[in-house]
């Protein structure tokens, strides 16, 4: 019989999902990240923008050219809360955070003062506002406050910790095999002899069920991953495979439903 080892590395397949689950976390993370710094504050400016050009739409269709002047001497398009100048003020008290580059206060917009374009159509004149600031012609109906970005934060670093661990987890994966080694057995991080195995647990071994087995070893299971660890890849040799009937070879102690016809018969 040979001695030569049988090791089983992590299989491609297994970095493939680690990466696949690791990228939609950390996607999620950033798109949160974006909302709360940029994304929810632009809605928020385009939706109080839009709200203003109806407003003054209909005002100016009430007014005069001597009074509309007045009117775009003070005021601005998005009034600003008192106290928080990169906040738009809403009703009891909400703020309304608005984009860092945004100066609501500067004042009403070309587009707004142009009083016979506003009272022709402030419809027109929000497409070339909303055109020259990059917002959609139709925003959404509702502003986000502070509490509504703050749980974009939060969302995002969980996001982030969940990616962290993934990662902790992948190298720390990575590091480990399935191997035999003469009669030393290395599974999950731990090494054991084969003749310390009190029984074999193998109801779930196979590519067609979960991969995995356990043995069991002064009283602790330990499990063999070999979906993780080798792979059942024909053209690759079956790797797992190969290392539990290596094993089976050489152990003579209980075993637990192996249903392989491959499987040695024991005496």
């Amino acid at each position: 019989m040979s001695e030569h080892p049988i090791i089983c590395k992590i299989t491609r397949d297994t970095y493939m999902r680690f990466a696949i689950v690791l990228a939609a976390f950390m996607g999620f993370g950033l798109y949160f990240f974006y909302d709360a710094a940029i994304g929810y504050r632009k809605a928020n400016a385009a939706m109080l923008s839009y709200q203003a050009f109806a407003r003054l739409g209909e005002a100016a269709s009430k007014s005069t050219a001597f009074q509309w002047e007045k009117l775009m001497a003070e005021g601005a398009l998005i009034p600003t809360a008192e106290g928080h100048p990169d906040c738009a003020a809403g009703d009891e008290g909400r703020l309304y955070p608005l984009p860092p580059a945004l100066d609501a206060a500067q004042g009403y917009p070309a587009e707004v003062r142009d009083y016979a374009a506003m009272t022709k159509s402030w419809n027109e004149c929000w497409t070339a506002y909303s055109t020259r600031m990059h917002y959609p012609i139709k925003p959404g109906d509702h502003a986000h406050d502070e509490g509504a970005i703050r749980e974009q934060w939060i969302g995002g670093g969980v996001c982030m910790l969940i990616s962290a661990l993934l990662l902790y987890l992948t190298i720390r994966t990575s590091r480990r095999e399935l191997s035999l080694r003469g009669s030393t057995i290395t599974a999950a991080g731990q090494q054991f002899d084969i003749a310390d195995i009190e029984s074999i647990d193998l109801r779930q071994w196979g590519k067609g069920f979960k991969g995995a087995a356990w043995f069991t070893v002064k009283g602790r299971r330990i499990k063999a991953d070999g979906m993780t660890y080798g792979g059942f890849d024909k053209s690759q040799g079956e790797p797992a495979e190969q290392f539990m009937q290596a094993v089976l070879a050489r152990y003579q102690g209980d075993i637990i439903d192996y249903e392989q016809e491959s499987a040695p018969a024991k005496s």
